[in-house]
Protein backbone atom coordinates (compact mmCIF):
# COMPACT_ATOMS: atom_id res chain seq x y z
CA UNK A 1 0.00 0.00 0.00
CA UNK A 2 1.55 3.21 -0.98
CA UNK A 3 0.87 6.26 1.20
CA UNK A 4 1.61 8.76 -0.94
CA UNK A 5 2.12 9.44 -4.54
CA UNK A 6 5.44 9.13 -6.24
CA UNK A 7 6.51 12.78 -7.33
CA UNK A 8 9.97 13.77 -8.45
CA UNK A 9 13.12 11.77 -9.06
CA UNK A 10 15.43 10.90 -6.17
CA UNK A 11 19.31 11.44 -5.41
CA UNK A 12 20.65 7.98 -5.40
CA UNK A 13 24.03 8.27 -6.01
CA UNK A 14 24.27 12.08 -4.95
CA UNK A 15 27.04 12.81 -2.30
CA UNK A 16 26.07 12.76 0.87
CA UNK A 17 24.95 16.01 2.63
CA UNK A 18 25.09 16.73 6.14
CA UNK A 19 21.56 16.51 8.19
CA UNK A 20 22.79 19.81 9.92
CA UNK A 21 23.06 21.71 6.55
CA UNK A 22 19.77 20.79 5.69
CA UNK A 23 16.30 22.49 6.35
CA UNK A 24 14.13 19.53 6.73
CA UNK A 25 9.93 19.42 7.51
CA UNK A 26 8.02 16.28 7.80
CA UNK A 27 4.22 16.67 6.72
CA UNK A 28 2.70 14.15 9.17
CA UNK A 29 -0.01 12.57 10.05
CA UNK A 30 0.31 11.02 13.36
CA UNK A 31 -1.24 7.60 13.56
CA UNK A 32 -0.02 6.52 10.33
CA UNK A 33 2.39 3.98 10.05
CA UNK A 34 4.45 5.03 7.35
CA UNK A 35 4.61 7.89 9.31
CA UNK A 36 5.71 6.30 12.04
CA UNK A 37 8.03 4.53 10.11
CA UNK A 38 9.33 7.64 8.55
CA UNK A 39 9.70 8.94 12.23
CA UNK A 40 12.10 6.51 13.66
CA UNK A 41 14.27 6.63 10.92
CA UNK A 42 14.81 10.15 11.35
CA UNK A 43 15.48 9.79 15.12
CA UNK A 44 17.35 6.90 14.23
CA UNK A 45 19.55 8.74 12.32
CA UNK A 46 19.71 11.67 14.11
CA UNK A 47 17.97 13.77 11.62
CA UNK A 48 17.17 17.20 13.02
CA UNK A 49 13.52 17.81 11.20
CA UNK A 50 9.91 20.52 11.83
CA UNK A 51 6.90 18.71 12.09
CA UNK A 52 3.64 19.85 10.93
CA UNK A 53 0.48 18.17 10.65
CA UNK A 54 -1.84 17.47 7.66
CA UNK A 55 -4.96 17.64 9.24
CA UNK A 56 -3.99 21.58 9.76
CA UNK A 57 -6.35 22.67 6.85
CA UNK A 58 -3.24 25.35 5.73
CA UNK A 59 -0.32 22.31 5.58
CA UNK A 60 -2.99 19.99 3.60
CA UNK A 61 -3.80 22.59 1.19
CA UNK A 62 -0.17 23.18 1.04
CA UNK A 63 0.67 19.59 -0.01
CA UNK A 64 -2.13 19.31 -2.39
CA UNK A 65 -1.21 22.61 -4.19
CA UNK A 66 1.97 20.79 -4.91
CA UNK A 67 0.34 17.96 -6.47
CA UNK A 68 0.28 15.69 -3.12
CA UNK A 69 -3.04 15.68 -2.59
CA UNK A 70 -2.64 15.71 1.08
CA UNK A 71 -1.60 12.41 1.65
CA UNK A 72 1.12 12.04 4.45
CA UNK A 73 3.89 11.21 5.15
CA UNK A 74 5.88 13.81 2.82
CA UNK A 75 9.09 15.00 3.43
CA UNK A 76 10.36 18.33 2.43
CA UNK A 77 14.07 18.86 1.54
CA UNK A 78 15.49 22.24 1.15
CA UNK A 79 12.46 22.81 -0.73
CA UNK A 80 12.19 19.79 -2.47
CA UNK A 81 9.63 17.87 -1.60
CA UNK A 82 9.79 13.84 -1.43
CA UNK A 83 7.16 11.17 -0.55
CA UNK A 84 6.14 7.80 -0.45
CA UNK A 85 8.02 6.38 3.04
CA UNK A 86 10.44 4.13 0.88
CA UNK A 87 11.39 6.54 -1.58
CA UNK A 88 11.42 9.08 1.66
CA UNK A 89 14.11 6.29 3.18
CA UNK A 90 16.10 5.71 0.35
CA UNK A 91 16.68 9.45 0.15
CA UNK A 92 17.29 9.83 3.61
CA UNK A 93 19.85 7.08 2.84
CA UNK A 94 21.68 9.01 0.05
CA UNK A 95 22.31 11.83 1.54
CA UNK A 96 22.91 10.53 5.65
CA UNK A 97 24.36 7.20 4.80
CA UNK A 98 25.33 6.50 8.64
CA UNK A 99 24.03 4.59 10.60
CA UNK A 100 23.01 2.75 7.78
CA UNK A 101 19.50 1.37 7.12
CA UNK A 102 20.02 -0.10 3.64
CA UNK A 103 22.25 -3.76 3.78
CA UNK A 104 25.30 -3.48 1.72
CA UNK A 105 25.24 -7.07 1.01
CA UNK A 106 23.30 -8.11 -1.97
CA UNK A 107 21.27 -11.00 -0.67
CA UNK A 108 20.50 -9.02 3.17
CA UNK A 109 19.22 -5.83 0.47
CA UNK A 110 16.73 -8.69 -1.66
CA UNK A 111 15.50 -9.79 1.86
CA UNK A 112 15.28 -6.38 3.43
CA UNK A 113 13.04 -5.48 0.11
CA UNK A 114 10.76 -8.38 0.67
CA UNK A 115 10.42 -8.09 4.55
CA UNK A 116 9.58 -4.53 4.07
CA UNK A 117 6.73 -5.46 1.18
CA UNK A 118 5.31 -7.93 3.41
CA UNK A 119 5.53 -5.04 6.40
CA UNK A 120 3.92 -2.12 3.98
CA UNK A 121 1.20 -4.60 1.88
CA UNK A 122 0.03 -7.40 4.08
CA UNK A 123 0.47 -6.19 7.95
CA UNK A 124 -0.81 -2.88 6.43
CA UNK A 125 -4.24 -4.00 5.20
CA UNK A 126 -4.31 -6.30 8.50
CA UNK A 127 -3.94 -3.50 10.49
CA UNK A 128 -6.29 -1.09 8.37
CA UNK A 129 -9.03 -3.92 8.72
CA UNK A 130 -8.42 -3.67 12.92
CA UNK A 131 -8.40 -0.06 12.75
CA UNK A 132 -10.97 1.23 10.37
CA UNK A 133 -13.44 -2.16 9.63
CA UNK A 134 -13.29 -4.23 13.12
CA UNK A 135 -16.08 -2.08 15.33
CA UNK A 136 -14.08 -1.71 18.87
CA UNK A 137 -11.37 -0.29 16.09
CA UNK A 138 -13.51 1.98 14.00
CA UNK A 139 -14.81 3.04 17.56
CA UNK A 140 -11.68 4.58 18.58
CA UNK A 141 -10.72 7.05 14.76
CA UNK A 142 -13.07 10.37 15.22
CA UNK A 143 -10.93 11.60 18.12
CA UNK A 144 -7.65 10.99 16.09
CA UNK A 145 -9.37 13.75 13.38
CA UNK A 146 -10.60 16.03 16.09
CA UNK A 147 -13.53 17.89 17.00
CA UNK A 148 -13.20 20.70 14.27
CA UNK A 149 -15.22 21.26 11.10
CA UNK A 150 -12.14 20.27 8.41
CA UNK A 151 -11.60 17.37 11.01
CA UNK A 152 -14.70 15.56 11.25
CA UNK A 153 -15.46 16.40 7.26
CA UNK A 154 -11.71 14.58 6.88
CA UNK A 155 -12.28 11.41 8.82
CA UNK A 156 -16.13 10.73 6.85
CA UNK A 157 -13.94 11.70 3.62
CA UNK A 158 -10.90 9.03 4.76
CA UNK A 159 -13.36 6.30 6.13
CA UNK A 160 -15.21 5.88 2.46
CA UNK A 161 -11.66 5.56 0.72
CA UNK A 162 -10.49 3.28 3.21
CA UNK A 163 -13.21 1.28 3.49
CA UNK A 164 -13.67 0.88 -0.41
CA UNK A 165 -9.79 0.17 -0.27
CA UNK A 166 -10.17 -3.13 2.04
CA UNK A 167 -13.12 -3.58 -0.23
CA UNK A 168 -10.93 -3.72 -3.99
CA UNK A 169 -7.66 -5.34 -2.12
CA UNK A 170 -10.20 -7.70 -0.40
CA UNK A 171 -9.25 -8.07 2.99
CA UNK A 172 -13.05 -6.84 3.62
CA UNK A 173 -14.84 -9.16 2.00
CA UNK A 174 -13.41 -12.36 3.84
CA UNK A 175 -15.32 -13.32 7.35
CA UNK A 176 -14.14 -11.95 10.36
CA UNK A 177 -12.56 -15.11 11.37
CA UNK A 178 -10.45 -15.36 8.49
CA UNK A 179 -8.74 -12.03 8.93
CA UNK A 180 -8.56 -12.90 12.25
CA UNK A 181 -6.55 -15.82 11.06
CA UNK A 182 -4.80 -13.94 9.00
CA UNK A 183 -3.26 -11.44 11.70
CA UNK A 184 -2.39 -14.74 13.59
CA UNK A 185 -0.22 -16.34 10.99
CA UNK A 186 1.14 -12.59 10.25
CA UNK A 187 2.64 -12.54 14.23
CA UNK A 188 3.81 -16.05 14.27
CA UNK A 189 6.18 -15.67 11.33
CA UNK A 190 7.54 -12.64 12.78
CA UNK A 191 7.58 -13.73 16.34
CA UNK A 192 9.63 -16.87 15.27
CA UNK A 193 11.81 -14.89 12.56
CA UNK A 194 12.88 -12.36 16.22
CA UNK A 195 12.80 -14.90 18.35
CA UNK A 196 16.96 -14.78 19.33
CA UNK A 197 16.81 -11.50 19.31
CA UNK A 198 18.14 -8.74 17.65
CA UNK A 199 16.58 -7.37 14.98
CA UNK A 200 15.19 -9.03 11.39
CA UNK A 201 18.04 -9.77 9.23
CA UNK A 202 20.62 -9.88 12.61
CA UNK A 203 22.25 -7.80 14.98
CA UNK A 204 21.58 -4.53 13.17
CA UNK A 205 18.34 -2.71 12.15
CA UNK A 206 17.13 -2.22 8.52
CA UNK A 207 14.55 -0.79 6.81
CA UNK A 208 12.55 -3.40 7.05
CA UNK A 209 13.08 -3.46 10.92
CA UNK A 210 11.56 0.45 10.47
CA UNK A 211 8.75 -0.42 8.15
CA UNK A 212 7.52 -3.49 10.54
CA UNK A 213 7.94 -1.33 13.99
CA UNK A 214 5.37 1.52 12.08
CA UNK A 215 2.64 -1.40 11.20
CA UNK A 216 2.82 -3.18 14.57
CA UNK A 217 2.45 0.15 16.88
CA UNK A 218 -0.54 0.69 14.51
CA UNK A 219 -1.99 -3.08 15.49
CA UNK A 220 -1.44 -2.60 18.77
CA UNK A 221 -3.52 0.68 18.99
CA UNK A 222 -6.49 -0.99 18.08
CA UNK A 223 -8.58 -3.12 20.27
CA UNK A 224 -8.34 -6.64 19.00
CA UNK A 225 -4.71 -5.98 18.05
CA UNK A 226 -3.50 -5.13 21.55
CA UNK A 227 -4.96 -8.07 22.98
CA UNK A 228 -3.34 -10.06 20.30
CA UNK A 229 0.02 -8.86 20.77
CA UNK A 230 0.25 -9.51 24.36
CA UNK A 231 0.67 -13.38 23.30
CA UNK A 232 4.21 -12.43 21.84
CA UNK A 233 6.95 -12.47 23.87
CA UNK A 234 9.58 -12.01 21.47
CA UNK A 235 7.55 -9.13 18.82
CA UNK A 236 7.45 -7.15 22.57
CA UNK A 237 10.99 -7.26 23.50
CA UNK A 238 11.88 -6.69 19.64
CA UNK A 239 9.90 -3.40 19.67
CA UNK A 240 11.76 -2.37 22.72
CA UNK A 241 14.84 -2.94 20.83
CA UNK A 242 13.33 -0.71 18.40
CA UNK A 243 11.98 2.04 20.55
CA UNK A 244 15.62 2.13 22.02
CA UNK A 245 17.42 2.92 19.15
CA UNK A 246 15.74 6.47 18.95
CA UNK A 247 18.29 9.29 18.97
CA UNK A 248 17.91 12.71 19.94
CA UNK A 249 17.38 14.77 16.83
Amino acid sequence: MYDAIVVGAGTAGAAATPARDMRIKLYDWAPSPFSLKVRAILQYKGIAYDKVSVLQPGHWWALRRRGKIGKAPALEIDGRMYVDSTDIAYELEARIPAPRIIPSDPRERALCHALEEWSDESLYFCGLYLQWHEPEGRRMIPQAFGRSLFGRLAYRVYLRKILRQLNGQGTSRKPQAHVFADVVRHLDALNALVQGGGFALGPQPYLCDFALFGQLTYIKRTPVGSRELLKYLAIDAYMSRMKSLRRAS
